[in-house]
């Protein structure tokens, strides 16, 4: 097995850029998902009744 601390890398312009432009997109995806999460949770919580206020409006008849 080949000692790893003396291995050179160089990576070619045309790659270095093409790997920067798809840790960008993924970010961007990634901010993308948290926001439409967040929309999602927004968008619920106007549909959730308040839990201090719910109102039964079911009457048993006795």
């Amino acid at each position: 097995m080949k000692n790893l601390h003396n291995v050179d890398i160089r990576l070619t312009d045309a790659l270095e850029r093409q790997l920067l432009a798809e840790a960008i997109e993924a970010q961007q995806e990634y901010v993308l998902d948290r926001a439409v999460k967040q929309l999602f949770k927004k968008v619920a919580s106007f549909f959730k009744a308040p839990e201090g206020r719910v109102h039964h409006s079911v009457r048993t008849a006795h």
